[in-house]
């Protein structure tokens, strides 16, 4: 039977490579900012079965741990996707922003844009909000992933997992 730390790493593994091929068209830290957001998501979603329902015996599986939940875990498919693409977009925004910061008209000639002195901190937060909304990107496939990674490791035990709750 699997233990919370062997559902722990299935579930980092298990988000990090969901995230990883969801992110597969972005560029190379992107990529890695989603990856990490998908690892820490895929632990947290490997413990939430867990955490609905305790396992105080080999009987405690419900309708948490059950198949129904799989299916409803799978079917937020599109749900998913949109809360990936608007973290992707805040992303850009905050890209975006750090470009536009680099740059101002020139004096002489508006039409003509020239690099802009600007604060370190300034562009340190704008990175580190990019990432943060990268990694959130990557946390919600994640959690999915983790969730289902839980299901599939309780689902090869001898007890299994229920159709929708214990008995049924």
């Amino acid at each position: 039977m699997a233990n919370r730390r062997t559902h722990r790493r299935a579930g980092r593994i298990s988000g990090a490579v969901y995230a990883a091929h969801r992110a597969k068209d972005q560029g190379v830290l992107q990529c890695a900012a989603e990856v990490a957001g998908g690892a820490f998501g895929g632990e947290v979603g490997a413990l939430v079965a867990d955490v609905l329902e305790p396992g105080i015996s080999s009987w405690h599986r419900g309708p948490a741990h059950s198949c129904t939940a799989g299916v409803a875990i799978l079917s937020l498919g599109d749900l998913l996707g949109q809360a990936e693409t608007y973290c992707r977009q805040q992303a850009e925004r905050k890209a975006e922003e750090r470009r536009t910061l680099q740059m101002v008209p020139d004096l002489m000639e508006p039409n003509l844009f020239v690099p802009a002195p600007s604060s370190i901190l300034a562009q340190l937060w704008l990175v580190t909000c990019e990432l943060f909304w990268r990694a959130l990107a990557g946390f919600a496939n994640g959690l999915a992933a983790g969730y289902l990674s839980h299901l599939v490791l309780d689902a090869g035990t001898p007890r299994s997992i229920p159709l929708l709750t214990n008995g049924f």
